[in-house]
């Protein structure tokens, strides 16, 4: 079976002196426009020549056009961004030729494009979220802000930039909304203050915030009580999950942005119009929000044809 040059696994395996003679020779070239040119060709000629190593070829003697697309259509579709990695591919595959290693031209083979995959990130089901929520301790000023972060992205679906950035003058308590110039479109939003949102937000400005000059609600109670930060708040997320017992791992899509993809699905699945959808979440294009209806599984099952017109044969539609 051939192997998968992605794997953690696949990166400890090394290579052969063969190969190992042709990276220390890259590594020293000077044709790189920058060093991180230079590491990123590195890293693609490794995973590269694993793969054919993988392949039969023990060395690039008679590595033919057929190869090298075959290469490059199994990396595109393994990675999460193929334009670089064509990219880099060119690199390496270029210098290869020039210092005469391999004797095609392997440039026709990538000008094929190739289909960017686009993953389904999950959303956090409904009793996760409560398992998280009911695992913080709010007794303390900490576990009050985390609170109160947290419900407030479970409830409204907003970014945690935007939490991370609420100011106290974006509550309007009178009102019971919460006022906002989006950090990623710079779109103004308005959402509403749920009665539960509300109330735990009060309780941390009231009990657990303290004195601050800040104008910004959310604080870091470990920093002199200075604004804190998108990505510490998203790190605190991580470990609420971790303590509730929820499962993670690394790039699974369960981030703190899966509370948003919650509150999208629970609206597809209420029958909001995705267009409304996309202006409660504030999306700039309708585009956006239709990730949401792939969410809702249960529903797309009704959409499926029945097989009662399928003949015995093969797909004969009457």
């Amino acid at each position: 079976m051939q192997s998968n040059p992605t794997s953690l696994a696949d990166r400890k395996v090394a290579l052969n002196e063969y190969y190992e003679n042709i990276v220390a020779e890259m590594k020293s070239a000077s044709c790189w426009s920058s060093p991180r040119t230079r590491m990123q060709v590195l890293a693609t000629a490794r995973n590269m020549f694993r793969w054919l190593a993988s392949s039969g070829h023990a060395t690039l003697s008679g590595l033919g056009l057929d190869d090298v697309r075959a290469y490059y259509m199994h990396r595109v579709q393994a990675v999460t961004y193929p334009k670089s990695a064509r990219y880099t591919m060119k690199l390496a595959f270029g210098y290869l030729r020039v210092t005469g290693r391999i004797g095609v031209d392997p440039t026709p083979v990538f000008a094929i494009q190739t289909p960017r995959r686009k993953k389904l990130l999950p959303a956090l089901e409904p009793d996760e979220v409560a398992r998280v929520l009911d695992a913080i301790d709010r007794s303390t000023p900490v576990g009050k802000r985390d609170y109160a972060f947290v419900l407030t992205g479970a409830a409204t679906g907003l970014r945690v930039a935007d939490i991370a950035g609420l100011r106290l003058k974006d509550v309007d308590w009178r009102n019971g909304a919460i006022g906002i110039v989006q950090r990623k479109t710079g779109m103004p939003m308005t959402v509403p203050l749920l009665e539960g949102v509300g109330e735990a937000i009060s309780d941390y400005i009231l009990h657990g915030r303290g004195d601050s000059a800040c104008e910004r609600i959310f604080l870091s109670h470990g920093n002199g009580n200075a604004e804190v930060s998108s990505s510490a708040m998203s790190g605190m997320f991580n470990r609420r999950c971790r303590d509730a017992g929820v499962p993670r791992s690394s790039r699974d899509g369960r981030s703190f942005h899966a509370l948003r993809r919650s509150v999208g699905k629970r609206l597809c699945k209420a029958g909001i119009p995705v267009t409304t959808i996309a202006q409660v979440l504030g999306h700039g294009d309708v585009l956006s929000a239709q990730s949401y209806i792939n969410l809702d599984a249960e529903s797309l099952k009704c959409c499926a044809l029945g097989l009662e017109h399928v003949g015995t044969g093969g797909a004969l539609w009457k």
